[in-house]
């Protein structure tokens, strides 16, 4: 029988919310012993960017490396800063890992940019959902 992913949701209610988790990959060679939840950068979210950032990441314990692609640059930035700050365990010396930043905006239109609601499938995904921006008349 092989372990399922751990899936987390957080609503955060402040950007940068660090927390201690611990979810294994059905494999049992990665895991994540601390996290950070992301936030839905200011400018991407007045810009209504979305998109999916693939983050590749190479670690040894902290992360060595990040590079984000897939998406505009603000949140390709978004999402190598935030798993910079994640802390992997692994059986593998070196092992490199890819985690997918979802990045979407749906619901009601709010004037102020609320806190995102950040859900976890963790070690390998990450979603970040905001509601979008209200138009503002010129």
């Amino acid at each position: 029988m092989t372990k399922q992913p751990t899936r987390l949701v957080f609503l955060c209610a402040l950007l940068g919310f660090g927390m201690q988790a611990k979810a294994w990959s059905a494999d049992d060679r990665v895991c994540t012993k601390h996290i950070l939840a992301p936030g839905y950068p200011r400018l991407a979210w007045q810009a209504q960017v979305t998109g999916t950032v693939d983050v590749e990441v190479a670690a040894d314990g902290s992360v060595r490396s990040a590079v984000g692609s897939g998406a505009l640059n603000l949140l390709n930035h978004a999402a190598e800063e935030n798993v910079r700050q994640w802390i992997f365990c692994s059986t593998a010396e070196g092992f490199k890992q890819k985690v997918a930043y979802v990045c979407r905006l749906e619901g009601r239109r709010e004037d102020e940019q609320p806190p995102p609601t950040v859900s976890f499938d963790l070690p390998d995904r990450v979603e970040v959902v905001s509601h979008p921006p209200a138009p503002h008349g010129y």
